[in-house]
């Protein structure tokens, strides 16, 4: 797939294989630049409308019929921060690219949600904030760097710099030094895929490909469509299509956005379908609600 945009009876296409295949239907969505448009800051995140009201009305039919679908966000991003931002009751939220996990039930308010963390990883706390802190300090605090604590991960974030690879290449220069001056040795700590950011991770953890895997073997999903717009992204449309090809889905679809931040072409190249925006993807899984109220297999909220 190239990053020319889907024609929409593609898409359209897409959608009633989805709808015809065995229940449940799993759906992913990545957060920043999939259901909210992308952004230099990334605190300046919010989510596009029309992608929140699809993802409640899917959410209604998730509460009505619990073995039709399953929603769930998927990003690097805390729960709690996500979970705020997207503000959608009664889908499943996976933050840290998995590591976190939280249900938001239906009507309670985002504020009140509690993630679990995957056990283990408590020894990269300390590590991690050494880093956090550490890497900041060296850099001499710069504007353009954003510094994500998430327990046992941290995210530097760099798309506000003017040159990106340049303050990627910086932070990862200065995570070294720090290694060095507090002599953490193997802190298990490491880069996870990403175009502006070094995500660091426990590497046990795996990333959102594993996180993925785990919702298929819990799920035993007939299809599933997963959006995202980022090299991580490409990880979870893997595990998509691997599910596929061995039988484990009837069918898998990955849709790439190629949006106000472009996505990579990496990521373009294993979706099959490309969105142009945020707002898109509000009308896809609009569209797929649609469907799944239509069909007779779900029942619509509103």
């Amino acid at each position: 797939m190239t990053d020319a945009v889907s024609p929409r009876a593609e898409i359209a296409a897409a959608l009633d294989r989805l709808i015809a295949a065995p229940a449940p239907l799993l759906v992913i969505a990545d957060f920043d630049g999939t259901l909210a448009a992308g952004s230099r800051d990334p605190a300046a995140a919010r989510i596009e409308p029309a992608a929140q009201r699809a993802m409640r009305r899917l959410a209604g039919l998730a509460v009505a019929q619990p073995g039709r679908v399953v929603v769930a966000i998927l990003t690097g991003r805390t729960v709690t921060d996500v979970a705020g931002r997207a503000r959608v009751g009664g889908i499943e939220y996976l933050g840290d690219h998995g590591l976190q996990s939280a249900t938001l039930a239906r009507g309670a308010r985002a504020e009140s949600i509690v993630a679990v963390v995957e056990p283990g990883f408590d020894g990269h706390v300390i590590p991690a904030e050494a880093l956090a802190s550490g890497v900041a300090e060296t850099l001499g605090r710069p504007p353009w760097l954003f510094v994500e604590r998430k327990g046992p991960s941290v995210a530097f974030h760099v798309r506000q710099a003017d040159d990106v690879p340049a303050a990627r290449t910086a932070v990862l220069e200065a995570i070294a030094a720090v290694e060095r001056q507090a002599d953490l040795g193997d802190h298990g700590l490491a880069p996870y895929r990403g175009r502006s950011v070094v995500d660091l991770r426990p590497r046990a953890a795996g990333g959102k490909g594993e996180a993925v895997e785990r919702l298929l073997a819990r799920d035993r999903p007939g299809a599933a469509i997963v959006l995202g717009d980022d090299l991580s992204d490409g990880d979870a449309f893997d595990a998509v299509h691997a599910a596929a090809t061995t039988g484990r889905l009837v069918t898998g679809v990955a849709v790439a956005v190629h949006g106000r931040l472009s996505a990579p072409l990496e990521v373009l190249e294993r979706a099959d379908l490309v969105l142009a925006s945020a707002r898109e993807v509000g009308r896809l899984l609009g569209a797929l609600a649609g469907r799944l109220a239509a069909s007779g297999k779900g029942v619509s909220p509103g």
